[in-house]
C-alpha cells in the first residue's frame, strides 16, 4: 500500500517536472519571439538564439537598417507572453494556476531587458522579485490542488 502511494506521488512529481520544463521553454521562446516580431514590424531582420553553447543565456539578434526604439523592442517581450499566460486562466482545471507561473517567468526574464533601458537596480530587482514570487505562488497553488486536495491522485502517465 505504501509503495503504491509513493508510485502515485512520483507520477505527480514527474508530471510537474515535465510540464514545468515545457512551460519554461514555451515562455522563453515566446519572450524571444516577441522581440523578433517587433523587430520585423519595424523593418529589421534577425534570429533567435535559444541555446548558446558559449554562454548561458537566450537572446535575439536584430539587425535594422534604420534606428528603432530600444524601448519598443524590449517591451516586445510581453507581446506573446501575456496572452499565453491569460490563456491558462480560461481553463477550469488546476492548471489555470500556470497563469502565475508564466506571467512570473515573463517578468523575471524581461527584467534584464528593462534594466538595459532604465539602468535601475530597483526596477531590475523589483521585476525579478515580483516574477519569482508569482512563480512560487503559482507552483504552491498547483501543488496544493494536486497533492494536498484529496487522497486520490488523478494524474496517470
Amino acid at each position: 500500500m505504501v509503495a503504491f502511494k509513493i508510485n502515485e506521488y512520483f507520477q505527480v512529481w514527474l508530471y510537474f517536472m515535465l510540464f514545468n520544463a515545457s512551460i519554461f521553454s514555451l515562455t522563453i521562446s515566446s519572450h524571444e519571439i516577441g522581440h523578433l516580431y517587433v523587430g520585423y514590424l519595424n523593418g529589421c531582420t534577425g534570429r533567435i538564439i535559444l541555446f548558446d553553447m558559449k554562454g548561458s543565456q537566450t537572446y535575439t539578434e536584430i539587425q535594422c537598417k534604420e534606428h528603432i526604439s530600444n524601448i519598443t523592442t524590449a517591451l516586445g517581450s510581453y507581446l506573446f507572453v501575456i496572452p499565453l499566460s491569460l490563456l491558462f486562466l480560461l481553463l477550469n482545471t488546476p492548471e489555470k494556476n500556470f497563469f502565475y507561473v508564466i506571467f512570473g517567468l515573463g517578468l523575471s526574464t524581461s527584467s534584464l531587458d528593462i534594466f538595459g533601458l532604465i539602468n535601475s537596480d530597483l526596477v531590475f530587482y523589483g521585476l525579478l522579485t515580483l516574477g519569482t514570487l508569482l512563480v512560487i505562488y503559482g507552483e504552491v497553488l498547483l501543488v496544493n490542488s494536486y497533492i494536498f486536495a484529496s487522497e486520490n491522485v488523478s494524474v496517470k502517465l
